[in-house]
């Protein structure tokens, strides 16, 4: 999911660990090593294994692979904890989202089998903030925070030459468009609040979800279909670069207490984020909260991006956003961490002593 498990076995393979990274064949545009790692050339590395989802037997092709005696530990992600559980082989759960979120707590096979999976896990990794509550809901207590390691080598700043957006306060909206989760309508109304007195403003809004008309029409509906412009997503990670680095802002989510992918690419390239991120949703989690643009409803998006407006205070809060993705989600960092975890899952050690070394 996202390119996660590439990203960590890349990683683990420049420090020494001998990793396979199982991913489903033809994998989607946003899971696909190929898109997200140009240095591959389009050629996808040994290490990487593939089951293939047009096969009756995928799922007894993923038993297989996990079972085979070559590998000592199994870092199972989303629903992957599922197989490694039926293949009765050590392993790690790695929660990323709907999966803890939703499916772990819907009454149906593939529920109850992720449950069952989390219980027999020798560890949880979870980056999500409110990931602690619903672990304690499912009566878990094998959780440990890992952040989801983040590579700034290619999301980076650039200078754009010929930018046609220049002259105008540009917002671009990558999420998806499903408002039960993104909180898409939210930024719209809060977009035409704003765009009232600021009309030399443009919104790109990424047209992909399933509430694409929705969305559509919601614009139609307030009568800002001059501010907006819509682009075909989704977007491959060399076009999102260009964008976020053409844009003065990017507005994420507006539902979930939190950042994503897109909160570190922002961050990455010096870009204020603007979405709903609080500086109380990490908690002990983080040092320092992350450094966004915080917004909940259209009110709140009208006023941040009036302060927005501000050229030396979007330049502010985008070198806080690179510095604070540098300094804790580093894969450097990030992969130290998660070796140590697997040395003292292997060596039989309890849940509360790795928590304690890792977070320390």
């Amino acid at each position: 999911m996202a390119n996660v498990g590439y990203m960590i076995s890349r990683q683990l393979r420049k420090d020494g660990i001998n990793v396979d990274l199982l991913i489903p064949k033809n994998p989607s545009p946003t899971s696909d090593p190929l898109i997200f790692d140009p240095s591959l050339n389009g050629n996808y590395p040994e290490w990487i294994i593939f089951y293939d989802k047009k096969k009756r037997s995928w799922k007894q092709d993923i038993i297989r692979i996990m079972r085979n005696k070559k590998y000592d530990l199994i870092h199972a992600h989303v629903e992957l904890p599922i197989f490694a559980y039926i293949a009765r082989r050590p392993f790690i759960a790695h929660v990323l989202g709907s999966d803890i979120r939703e499916l772990s707590f819907e009454n149906s096979l593939k529920g109850w089998l992720l449950r069952r999976a989390y219980k027999r896990a020798k560890a949880i990794f979870f980056y999500e903030p409110l990931d602690p509550s619903l672990l304690n809901k499912l009566k878990l207590k094998t959780g440990i925070h890992m952040p989801v390691m983040w590579d700034t080598s290619f999301f980076k700043p650039t200078t754009i030459e010929k930018n046609e957006l220049e002259g105008k306060f540009s917002i671009i909206h990558p999420a998806n468009l499903d408002w039960r989760l993104k909180g898409n309508d939210i930024l719209i109304k809060g977009f035409a609040k704003f765009v009232k007195n600021y009309s030399n403003s443009i919104l790109l809004i990424v047209d992909r979800g399933i509430d694409s008309e929705k969305t559509k029409n919601l614009v139609n509906s307030l009568k800002i279909n001059d501010y907006v412009q819509y682009i075909k997503g989704p977007l491959s990670y060399s076009d999102l670069l260009n964008y976020y680095n053409k844009v003065d802002v990017v507005a994420d989510q507006f539902f979930l207490d939190g950042i994503g992918s897109i909160g570190a690419e922002t961050f990455s390239c010096e870009k204020p984020l603007l979405t709903y991120c609080t500086e109380e949703t990490y908690g002990d989690l983080y040092p320092e909260p992350p450094p966004a643009v915080n917004a909940h409803t259209p009110e709140e998006i009208l006023k941040q991006l009036e302060l927005l407006q501000n050229k030396e205070f979007r330049n502010k809060v985008g070198k806080k956003g690179r510095e604070w993705i540098t300094k804790y989600r580093s894969p450097e960092l990030i992969s130290k961490k998660i070796i140590q975890v697997y040395e003292m899952v292997l060596k039989g050690e309890k849940i509360e002593k790795i928590r304690e070394a890792v977070t320390n």
